[in-house]
């Protein structure tokens, strides 16, 4: 629909009007318009002041200056070419730069953004978005070594801006996730919610800034039980065509916080890394920031997105990977990186593809662990309820002629004296210098006091550095090179070259490196108090050791190595291996003996794809947790099995029958599993290499309508977790 186009009448405000237009670029349309003369009429011809301003080589320019909502019919201002806009028009046959390539679309949970990115522009009041976006990756060894991991997701999500300021959504989220090392292997995610608002403001031109808060619910595992997320963050947008329509690049960033309570569904030691991915549990609070930016083009609109969250609250900065190592928080925080297109051909709906790239490769229990891609498809369609319910909106055209430059003569230059300004008497030149800075424990980043801080080659008494900060100030130094010696108990001596500049303090920071010193092994091997010829292998400190022994050495033996914690291992022919794990302090001596056990003379456990297989089931005391002794021995067999194989995890898994409550039949469970694990660490194991949890009667692997086979539903089960 096009409206009639009616010309400005004669009248001195034409004057004025045409003079403030060319003068400031452009022109808003408000208040009442001037009198108009009948369509028939052509406008008058300009004043010659008016010709005068413009030349014959002027080009006409179209600026877009606002629009209105009418429930019925509008009038249509004089003057003004009002012309029907749609919302979300289709970019199809637009020019490269044209403005109109610009579409507010959704984010994946409803929001005007990109995919993650959150926008501070929110377009139009009263537009209605609905959006449904679709996420699927399938990978091998993730989030563990040898598991094959599939996930499919999907997001319906519902966004409105019912004022110029504010956007509010909502969406609802569920997802399948396939693993080969989870129990069970599939396992589904439903009923997240995520509700946000969010209140911005242009602040100059091409720029929106404000705030976003969201609310998150998230459904619990196997239970009623729900936690709840909260997220205020910053969100900005510049938009690079209000420097020159020839650049068509809008930046976006955000920067908030994640206060995450999916940590408290399920108990840290139920899961493996598997399941917590599978399950999306997150067991610390997140510092996130995002970057984006997009191209609005005909037809598409090509977009970037980068991610970083870092989890808070981490004890000592470290967390535990699945094989049971230690990992610095910064190498497992998430980052991402996200390319996509949006297609926006089609009036009012508009499509998204994307491939969103982890740039994270190390896993950390506790934080969700990044996909090495992710594959997005989306659609989300704009409806304005005001255009639906039968009225129209309009944007408002002002023809603008611009003027020609007018060559301006440039002034004449007037020379000038300059007078002599007396110069002021001559300061002696200062010569000397000080140091100022900080000595710090190059590991842990901590600040050392009592650092003896000296000049090399001078008579210059040392200074210590300070209880509490480790900070220093040296005497005054002549300006120029020197050499300072650092100095403290347990740490190698450092020396610093630094050139100072005279009349000024130099600042530094120093890294001491703390002295390693040797801890001395006395090694014995044994069986049946015999000495036995074995291999020892010690896992830990700067890299893995192995020590062979001889049948004559073997009974006692010295090692050095240096301090720190070791899980050692040792095997010989015709007995069971053993581990254990050994903190060694700096400069210390630790008695490391083993007494093995002959090898039965049939084996009662073996190891069947991702479970040991017990030949004999481990046996309890009647209605307790208490092992009896004669599973002892085959104990000891899953633990050579686990040292000769290599099973790096396990999880011991606890099942009854169903006779008796069934409350009671799950505490039992997980009572015995308990039983059993911690047995296997007092043996030697480390206790970050096993899991337990008990399943009550849910797990029955015989009818539990006869003897045998609720005896056989009495049993506990180890499974392998990673290899």
């Amino acid at each position: 629909m096009r409206l009639p186009r009616l010309p400005l009448s004669p009248s001195p405000l034409r004057s004025l009007l045409l003079t403030a237009l060319l003068g400031a670029g452009a022109a808003q349309a408000q208040g009442s318009a001037a009198p108009t003369a009948p369509p028939s009429q052509p406008p008058a011809p300009p004043p010659p002041a008016e010709q005068a301003l413009v030349s014959s080589s002027a080009r006409e320019k179209t600026q877009m200056v606002g629009y209105s909502t009418q429930p019925g019919p509008t009038t249509p201002a004089p003057g003004l070419d009002q012309t029907y806009q749609a919302h979300s028009p289709s970019t199809l046959g637009n020019a490269w730069m044209d403005a109109r390539n610009l579409r507010h679309g959704s984010t994946a949970t409803g929001g005007v953004g990109l995919l993650r990115l959150a926008g501070a522009d929110l377009g139009r009041k009263g537009v209605l978005r609905f959006s449904a976006t679709g996420e699927f990756f399938s990978t091998s060894d993730f989030p563990v070594q040898g598991a094959i991991n599939t996930r499919t997701g999907g997001t319906f999500a519902v966004g409105y801006v019912p004022l110029d300021f504010l956007d509010l959504s909502l969406s609802y989220t569920a997802s399948t996730n396939t693993n080969t090392r989870s129990s069970p292997n599939l396992i589904q995610a439903l009923g997240d919610v995520t509700l946000g608002a969010r209140a911005t403001k242009q602040w100059l031109p091409g720029l929106w800034a404000g705030a976003d808060v969201r609310v998150m619910t998230f459904s619990g595992v196997g239970s009623n039980q729900i936690a709840f997320g909260f997220s205020p963050r910053a969100v900005a947008t510049y938009d690079a065509r209000s420097l020159s329509p020839m650049i068509p690049l809008r930046l976006h960033a955000n920067l908030g916080l994640l206060l995450d309570g999916t940590g408290s569904l399920v108990d840290a030691g139920r899961l493996n890394a598997a399941e917590e991915y599978a399950l999306g549990i997150n067991r610390y609070s997140r510092l996130g920031v995002g970057f984006g930016l997009e191209v609005p083009l005909p037809v598409v609109t090509p977009f970037l997105e980068y991610g970083l969250t870092s989890p808070l609250g981490v004890p000592d900065g470290q967390l535990v990977a699945p094989d049971g190592s230690l990992v610095p928080v910064g190498s497992v925080a998430p980052q991402t990186l996200g390319l996509g297109l949006k297609v926006t051909a089609v009036q009012n709906l508009t499509f998204t593809a994307a491939a969103e790239l982890g740039l994270t490769r190390m896993v950390g229990r506790g934080v969700q662990p990044v996909p090495p891609f992710n594959l997005v498809l989306g659609a989300s369609f704009n409806v304005d309820p005001a255009l639906q319910a039968g009225g129209t909106r309009v944007i408002e055209r002002v023809v603008v002629r611009e003027p020609t430059p007018v060559e301006q003569t440039p002034p004449t230059p007037v020379r000038t004296e300059t007078p002599q300004v007396a110069q002021a008497p001559q300061v002696a030149q200062v010569t000397t210098a000080q140091v100022s800075g900080v000595v710090v424990d190059a590991k842990t980043r901590q600040p050392l006091s009592g650092v003896l801080v000296a000049l090399v080659d001078s008579t210059l008494p040392p200074v210590a550095s300070a209880p509490g900060d480790g900070r220093f100030l040296t005497y005054t130094l002549p300006s120029g090179p020197v050499k300072l010696s650092v100095r403290k108990d347990g740490y190698l001596p450092l020396e610093k070259t630094l050139v100072l500049e005279a009349g000024k303090t130099a600042s530094v920071e120093l890294e001491l490196v703390a002295e390693v010193k040797p801890v001395a092994f006395a090694l014995a091997v044994t069986a049946r108090r015999k000495p036995v010829p074995a291999t020892l292998v010690f896992f830990g400190g700067p890299t893995p050791r192995q020590v062979k022994y001889s049948q004559a050495d073997a009974a006692s033996r010295q090692l050095q190595l240096p301090a720190g914690r070791y899980v050692v291992e040792v095997t010989a022919p015709g007995v069971l291996a053993q581990t254990r794990m050994v903190e060694a302090a700096n400069g210390g001596s630790v008695d490391l003996s083993f007494d093995l056990e002959p090898e039965p003379k049939q084996w009662q456990v073996k190891r069947d794809n991702d479970k040991l297989e017990l030949v004999q089931p481990v046996r309890f005391a009647d209605g307790k947790a208490v092992l009896l002794p004669d599973s002892h021995a085959l104990l000891a067999q899953v633990v050579d099995l686990m040292v000769r194989t290599g099973v790096q995890r396990i999880r011991i898994e606890g099942h009854t029958d169903n006779q008796g409550d069934k409350t009671a039949n799950l505490n039992l469970s997980k009572e015995r599993a308990r039983a059993v694990a911690d047995y296997l660490i007092k043996a030697g194991l480390d206790p970050s290499r096993i899991e337990s949890e008990g399943f009550g009667d849910s797990r029955p692997v015989a009818p539990n309508m006869t003897p045998k086979g609720r005896e056989l539903n009495r049993r506990v089960d180890f499974v392998i977790l990673d290899r």
